[in-house]
């Protein structure tokens, strides 16, 4: 099964934003952040397959996997000026992915927004390599982390089913991260922007500058209040966002233009 994704706006507008979603989280999850930016974007939102109940097995086994069910789509999407996003596990996923592009689409990429979300080298150094879910990491352990990361509301946990549910989709999706390899890729002349709550306990920001090893151009770092998901805590980062698509919509010089004289300026 390859990926399938969420369209939000018009599909001839002349800017795309292309998301990835958090792990344990859906594209779904997104439409409020990006129902209010530019109407001259249209968002495809990006979701990993199996996360309603009785689609178990069409879950991606691994990180390559994962890869490999989302690439054919993401490139096909990358036919016009974008902007790439991804949040945690999502990050890790844009990045990669970003890498597979041949060079006429990647130079269409006019920015990779990663959030909360660890740099490569971090990611290979913390993989287990485990070889199914819940085999380095138990239920109890992935109901920890999902109460620590935040993001659900306090009346999923009153419920055993949904609790249940959510615990299987995280493990699912953090065993993706746990068989994370830094992978081969190409990322010249790609801006990247590292984003992060400025109160999330589950990021290090002093790690965030790791993301600089990861192609030729400086990486803006970006702090925003609020925690892990301060994407939906407050306006703030919907409205950098916005400014990205605003710079990606814009036409890029022509490197090879003559320098304009006195009188045509």
């Amino acid at each position: 099964m390859t990926a399938t994704f969420l369209r939000v706006g018009p599909s001839d507008a002349p800017t795309r934003l292309l998301a990835f979603h958090h792990a344990g989280g859906s594209a779904t999850a997104y439409l409020p952040f990006v129902r209010g930016l530019r109407a001259e974007t249209e968002s495809l939102l990006f979701g990993l397959p199996g996360r309603d109940e009785g689609e178990e097995a069409l879950r991606p086994t691994d990180f390559e996997d994962a890869v490999d069910r989302l690439a054919r789509d993401f490139r096909a999407a990358v036919d016009r000026p974008c902007v790439v996003f991804g949040h945690s596990l999502g990050g890790l996923l844009a990045h990669r992915l970003v890498g597979t592009l041949p060079d006429d689409r990647r130079a269409l990429v006019r920015t990779v927004v990663v959030s909360a979300s660890a740099s490569p080298r971090r990611a290979a150094a913390a993989a287990t390599m485990p070889a199914a879910p819940f085999v380095s990491r138990t239920r109890v352990s992935v109901l920890e982390d999902l109460r620590r990361f935040g993001g659900c509301p306090p009346e999923l946990f009153e419920d055993p089913e949904l609790v249940a549910h959510f615990v299987d989709v995280l493990g699912h999706d953090l065993h993706l991260a746990d068989t994370y390899t830094a992978g081969e890729g190409d990322h010249r002349g790609v801006p990247y922007e590292v984003w992060y709550g400025t109160e999330d306990e589950t990021s290090a920001p002093d790690g965030l500058s790791d993301w600089a090893d990861c192609g030729p151009d400086p990486v803006v770092v970006r702090g925003f209040p609020g925690g892990h998901f301060y994407l939906f805590e407050r306006p703030d980062a919907g409205s950098a966002l916005q400014e990205l698509l605003q710079k990606a919509a814009a036409p890029r010089p022509c490197a090879n233009a003559a320098p304009a004289t006195e009188g045509e300026l």
